[in-house]
C-alpha cells in the first residue's frame, strides 16, 4: 500500500498543495508572532539582509514538504481505505 500510494500522480499534487498552504500559514503566523503588524524593515534585515534567506527558505521548504507528506499520505491511505 505504501508504495502505491507513493507513485501516485495525485499523492504529489497533494504534497505541493498542502505544502505551499502550510508554509504560506506558518510563515504569516510566525511573522506576526516575532515581528507584529509594521515591523516588515526588522524582519527583512534579520532574515534577508544577513544572507539567512537561504536557511529561512531551505527550513520553509523542509517543512513544508515533511508536513504535506504526512498529511498527503493520510488523506490517501484514508481514502483508499474507505474505497474498499
Amino acid at each position: 500500500m505504501f508504495k502505491l500510494i507513493l507513485s501516485s500522480r495525485r499523492f504529489w499534487i497533494s504534497v505541493c498543495f498542502i505544502g505551499l498552504v502550510f508554509m504560506a500559514i506558518f510563515s504569516g503566523i510566525e511573522y506576526f508572532m516575532h515581528y507584529g503588524i509594521s515591523d516588515w524593515d526588522t524582519f527583512v534585515e534579520e532574515r534577508i539582509d544577513n544572507k539567512r534567506w537561504i536557511r529561512y527558505l531551505l527550513s520553509r521548504i523542509v517543512g513544508g514538504l515533511m508536513y504535506g507528506m504526512i498529511m498527503g499520505y493520510y488523506f490517501e491511505l484514508r481514502k483508499r481505505k474507505s474505497n474498499r
